[in-house]
């Protein structure tokens, strides 16, 4: 199997209102031997408004962001996209890859039409070198080293990490640097803890997960908060309503009579109450596991080994048991509002068989039959966001009042004081409130005054666009 190590460098934290930059990605083979390499790189859309912190972060200023030399957000993603398709199957990760990189991935994929699990299709698998990192720190005699910050807490960032290990770092918060640097990591993981590294790979496949997880056999769920490692000893009771990739675990800590003996009452605030005792596993996202045969008695949460195998064959008998915790998981789980943009509607459903046919029409067709393919599309995010791809792309393809209309609603947006989506004004206030953090600094003094320049320019723009309408 190959691996794709990758990086993204963003606008901001927002995967549905920021956008993907810089993507860089290198292939290896099975053994960690590059194989091929590549990196992408585009300028902003019309309606991004870059996040100054991301912009101090990245050393991006507004020009290279606005560069017209680069290619468009929708260009870039095209070759992106059939890039990656052509490298699979393969094992997609990166440094902290699962709760960010991929999240912009798929959001970027969905925003211009394209699949947006790819690394989960064609035979795809994916994890997360953040979580090994963790996880071979944790793991005793062979572990990585962690420098400690000034609070004494453990730094799990990719190039502190890095160099405590003698691995170099070249240049921080560049895609193609930081992709090599998580490939380095990755090869010294291997060396140091083999098994730790088989388990990674295997744990990359969400059929192995899944038969993993279900198999009715106890084991250690590891999870990390504030980089620290938290073990669980569980065992499967359900599948998670509403998610296709979600399983639902049981913390083994109390006895088997003690659950039966709970009314429907006390059994919800036990199983809402901290530290939660029904632990979520996705089986598309890397989790980090043992079977408790293996495990620390350490992580055994003050029973014993047979203890544990024992209230958890107890409990997977027991259908009536299981299908009562599922139940009262499923009435007493929060509720979310449903998103107002259709940036944010990513997992609000999945798109038609038919859907994903005519996005694939719409990418070869000439831009002027793109606006009637748009129009054809079944589901509504499909037929605005393909809207939105003609205005940015090729606005003559489509009428002047289509286009009129466009234009005042994204002067509206970049002019709002709402929360979201990021708005010129917001910006503007972002920069002032922070100006006094960065006065010392040449290179954070330098970006600001651009892109104050620019938010100005811009606002003023927009101002005198509105006046006349």
């Amino acid at each position: 199997m190959s691996f794709i190590f990758f990086d993204t460098e963003t606008t901001g934290l927002h995967a549905g209102f920021d956008q993907i930059v810089q993507f860089a990605a290198i292939r290896t083979d099975n053994d960690l031997n590059e194989t091929d390499r590549f990196e992408l790189r585009s300028r902003i859309d019309p309606n991004v408004v870059p996040d100054v912190q991301a912009m101090l972060a990245n050393g991006l200023s507004i020009e290279a962001l606005t560069d017209q030399h680069l290619a468009t957000h929708y260009q870039m993603m095209r070759d992106l996209n059939e890039r990656l398709v052509s490298w699979s199957p393969a094992i997609f990760v990166g440094y902290n890859s699962i709760r960010f990189d991929e999240e912009f991935l798929r959001h970027a994929l969905y925003r211009t039409l394209h699949p947006p699990y790819l690394t989960s299709l064609h035979g795809n698998g994916r994890n997360d070198v953040m979580s090994l990192a963790l996880a071979c720190s944790a793991s005793g005699d062979n572990a990585l080293r962690v420098q400690l910050k000034d609070s004494g807490d453990p730094s799990f960032r990719l190039h502190d990490i890095a160099a405590a290990n003698g691995i170099a770092v070249l240049k921080a918060h560049d895609a193609m640097f930081d992709t090599q640097t998580a490939l380095e990591l990755c090869r010294l993981v291997k060396k140091l803890s083999p098994d730790l590294w088989r388990r990674f790979v295997r744990f990359s496949n969400k059929a192995s997960v899944a038969d993993f997880v279900t198999s009715g056999e106890p084991f250690v769920l590891t999870e990390f908060y504030g980089n620290r490692a938290y073990h669980t000893p569980v065992v499967f009771v359900a599948n998670e309503p509403d998610q296709p990739n979600g399983m639902l675990c049981l913390s083994l800590v109390k006895p088997v009579e003690e659950l039966a003996s709970m009314s429907d009452e006390q059994l919800a605030r036990w199983l809402l109450s901290p530290p939660r005792p029904i632990r979520r596993v996705r089986s598309n996202a890397g989790p980090t596991m043992m079977p408790l045969w293996e495990a620390s008695e350490e992580f055994f949460v003050g029973a014993s080994c047979e203890e544990l195998e024992d209230r958890a064959a107890r409990i997977v008998e027991d259908e009536g048991i299981k299908t009562r915790i599922e139940r009262v998981f499923a009435e007493n789980r929060a509720q979310y509002p449903e998103p107002a943009h259709v940036e944010e509607m990513l997992y609000t459903k999945f798109s038609s068989r038919n859907d994903a046919t005519l996005c694939d029409r719409f990418h070869s067709a000439p831009w002027s039959e793109r606006r009637e393919i748009a129009q054809s599309f079944e589901d509504e995010r499909l037929k605005e966001l393909a809207l939105r791809i003609c205005y940015f792309e090729c606005r003559s393809s489509l009428a002047p009042e289509v286009v009129q209309a466009m234009d005042i609603h994204l002067a509206h947006r970049l002019m709002s004081t709402d929360a979201q989506p990021p708005s010129v004004e917001q910006a503007l206030r972002q920069v002032e409130a922070g100006r006094a953090d960065f006065e010392n600094d040449p290179n954070a003094a330098a970006l600001l005054k651009g892109y104050v320049s620019f938010l100005a320019e811009r606002r003023t723009k927009i101002s005198k666009f509105l006046e006349a309408q």
